[in-house]
């Protein structure tokens, strides 16, 4: 989703210097190219990298690219879920407490180009990003002599 200039480099200017050099870094430009090229999606690079960019503003929480890669590439959901999971991996798990904190501190103000969606920056879950498991109960139990 493409938003107006004015605001995102207003978000830009605010942003911590990690998040800056994330989004301007040649890795990141690499790594988008090489998962275009492995999905075979090289016609769409350039709005992946913006969906890329815009997560790393605080426009759209990293837990919902796979579903904004599902909407606004038409690229299946299981494809998505691996493209995201591969973007999280490469480019957000590297600013991932950077990243964490700019989503506990987002403005539920900033303005949504596209008034008929319902999405808007969230926390989401953040887990994804912090590298952290849901906690849930342990299952599997040992035996021990």
């Amino acid at each position: 989703m493409l938003y107006p200039q004015e605001q995102t480099s207003k978000l830009f200017d605010q942003l911590p210097p990690e998040l800056k050099a994330a989004i301007l870094s040649p890795d990141s430009a690499d790594s988008i190219r090489l998962i275009c090229e492995r999905y075979k999606i090289i016609s769409q690079m350039g709005d992946l990298a913006i969906l890329v960019g815009n997560a790393l503003l605080g426009l759209l929480s990293p837990s919902d690219l796979p579903g904004a890669l599902t909407k606004e590439l038409k690229i299946p959901a299981a494809k998505a879920k691996n493209i995201a999971q591969e973007i999280n991996r490469l480019i957000f798990y590297p600013v991932r407490s950077k990243l964490a904190e700019l989503y506990k501190v987002v403005s539920p103000t900033l303005t949504n180009p596209d008034p008929t969606s319902t999405s808007q920056p969230t926390t989401g879950d953040m887990s994804a990003i912090q590298g952290e498991q849901p906690i849930s109960e342990d299952t599997y139990r040992e035996i021990v002599n």
